[in-house]
This record gives C-alpha cells, sequence and structure tokens, in this order.
C-alpha cells in the first residue's frame, strides 16, 4: 500500500508549534508578521487562536500568547501521528494479531492506528482485529507507549499446531 506523508501543516500546527518553540513572541502582530502565516488571513489567525484558547491549547495573557501544558501535549501527539514505512515485504505470510479497544474520545489515534497497520499490510478481520506479517517494528511499539495507547492493544503471535 502506498501512502504520502502530509507535509502542509494546518494553521493550527503553525499557530501551537510557533508558540511552542521558545521563541519570543510578544503580540499577535509578530505572530502575524512571520514569514510563514503569510499566506493566512488576519481573521483566521485570531479566530484559530480563539478556538486554541476555548480549548486550553494557548493562553492570552498581557505578554502575550503563550502554549499551555494541555498545547504541548497535543503538539507532541500531532508530531507522533506521522506514518512509519513497512518494513515487510508485499505478501508475507500472517504470524500476528492485533486487537485493538481505544476509546471514542481517542478516535483521532485510532484511525492512525488502522492506516498505520494497513501500512504494514495487515487485513482487517473486524473492526479492532487485524491480521498481518510480523513481528512488529520496535519503532511502532514505541510510538504506541509514547501515543499512551499501548495499554489498549493487544498483540499475538500465531503459531501452528501439529
Amino acid at each position: 500500500m502506498l501512502y504520502r506523508e502530509n507535509n502542509s501543516k494546518s494553521l493550527v500546527d503553525l499557530l501551537i508549534a510557533t508558540l511552542g518553540s521558545g521563541r519570543s513572541v510578544r503580540r499577535f502582530h509578530e505572530i502575524i508578521s512571520e514569514r510563514k502565516f503569510n499566506r493566512h488571513k488576519k481573521e483566521s489567525i485570531r479566530v484559530t487562536l480563539s478556538r486554541l484558547h476555548s480549548k486550553g491549547y494557548v493562553n492570552n495573557s498581557a505578554l502575550g500568547w503563550s502554549i499551555t501544558k494541555k498545547g504541548r501535549k497535543y503538539s507532541q501527539n500531532t508530531h507522533l501521528l506521522g506514518y512509519i514505512t513497512s518494513p515487510f515485504a508485499e505478501n508475507l505470510p500472517s504470524s500476528m494479531i492485533i486487537s485493538f479497544d481505544i476509546p471514542e474520545k481517542d478516535r483521532f489515534m485510532r484511525h492512525w492506528l488502522r492506516n498505520q497497520i494497513k501500512i504494514f499490510g495487515y487485513k482487517m478481520l473486524q473492526q479492532s482485529l487485524w491480521i498481518g506479517p510480523g513481528p512488529l517494528p520496535s519503532s511502532f511499539l514505541k510510538r504506541l507507549e509514547d501515543l499512551d495507547i499501548k495499554k489498549n492493544i493487544k498483540i499475538f503471535k500465531i503459531t501452528k499446531r501439529k
């Protein structure tokens, strides 16, 4: 399965990255004047900052806009949701089963997981039960830990009995 990584960042991603980068962003106008925001309208940036503020990702104080702990976690998870290329050759025999139960509130991670295991060549048996090649790469298992969803996933190795 071919996939293309999405390198275009949304306005939310740009704002979170800018505020979280540690640069001195004291005023709203400084954010707007930055080169990467030139293609966005000022009103779009205002609305996006307002939405981020209402979700608790950023704060606005007398010193200017700043990112919150919740915003930093969002930013970290956004970068973690990139896809890992498949280490498996096509048409390998199935030797692993992945079962998962990720809550509805984490549906973005659930969709990411489904897409990622499709990239690995897994086939769906049921919505949350997939079969495919193994063993799974350590980078994938580490990513599950970093996203804090490993506890919701069970991985079984298939062995033949005589």
